[in-house]
C-alpha cells in the first residue's frame, strides 16, 4: 500500500495518520534506517500522546501492509499486470516487471481515493504542512532509535514536490516510476512504453474495491 491507501481513513486522527505514513517516507530520509512494528508497540503507552498516536499508526501500517501483500486478489493482479510486462515491455531477468506491478498497483490506488475522495490528498498533504517539523522527527528518532539527518529536508521536499499529484494522470504515472526504477538501479521504460500504464488504471480500479477492503484494528500490545 502506498500513502494516501494507508491514511485515508485516519485523516481525521493527525499523529496517528501520519505513524501510518512513516514506515514509507522513512525510504526517502534514510532507507537503512526502519520503523518495525515491535519498534512502534513499545511506544504504545508513551506519556506523550503524540508519540503514541505515531506509533499505534505505524503499528496499522504494518498490519495493513501484511494483509495487503498476501491477499490473494493482490498476487493475482500483480502477477496479471508482470505478465503483461514482460511481454510487452520485456526485461531480461523479469525484475522490472514484477517490479513495476508491485508498485504500480500501489500508486493506482492511492489515485483511485483521489478520484472518490476529491479533497482526501490536500488533506494528506495538510498532515505533513501542519506537523512541527522537529517534534514529528524527534518521535520518529525515538521509535527508530537512531538520528536522521536528513529527515528535515525531505520532510520539506515531501511538501513542495506533491509528487502523489502526478499519479493521476498517464506521463505523471510514468513518470515517477521511472524515476523509482532509476533510483534502484533497474532499466527505466523507453517513452514509447508508456501504453501499459492506462491499462494497469483501468485493471486496478476493477479491483480497487476489494483490495483497500478494511480489516479489523490489530491488537496494539506492548513488548
Amino acid at each position: 500500500m502506498n500513502y494516501l491507501s494507508h491514511a485515508h481513513r485516519y485523516l481525521d486522527r493527525p499523529a496517528f495518520a501520519l505513524g501510518t505514513l512513516v514506515p514509507d517516507f522513512m525510504n526517502m530520509v534514510d532507507r537503512r534506517a526502519r520503523v518495525r512494528r515491535r519498534q512502534a508497540e513499545q511506544f504504545l503507552d508513551f506519556p506523550d500522546d503524540f508519540v503514541a498516536e505515531l506509533a499505534a499508526g505505524i503499528v496499522r501500517h504494518h498490519h495493513d501492509d501484511h494483509r495487503f501483500h498476501n491477499a490473494p486478489v493482490f498476487l493475482g493482479l500483480q502477477e496479471r499486470l508482470s505478465q503483461h510486462l514482460r511481454t510487452n515491455c520485456p526485461d531480461p531477468r523479469g525484475l522490472r516487471s514484477w517490479f513495476t506491478a508491485h508498485i504500480a498497483i500501489e500508486m493506482l490506488l492511492d489515485w483511485v481515493i483521489m478520484d472518490e475522495q476529491p479533497k482526501s490528498l490536500d488533506r494528506l498533504y495538510g498532515l505533513f504542512t501542519n506537523v512541527e517539523c522537529q517534534q514529528f522527527r524527534q518521535a520518529v528518532e525515538s521509535i527508530a532509535g537512531c538520528e536522521l539527518p536528513r529527515f528535515d529536508p525531505m520532510h520539506q521536499f515531501f511538501i513542495t514536490e506533491r509528487f502523489l499529484d502526478d499519479y493521476q494522470t498517464d506521463p505523471g504515472l510514468f513518470y515517477r516510476i521511472n524515476r523509482i526504477l532509476s533510483r534502484v538501479g533497474l532499466d527505466p521504460f523507453e517513452a514509447e512504453q508508456i501504453a501499459w500504464v492506462p491499462i494497469a488504471r483501468q485493471w486496478v480500479a476493477a479491483e480497487a474495491e476489494m483490495l483497500l477492503e478494511p480489516t479489523n484494528e490489530p491488537t496494539l500490545v506492548n513488548g
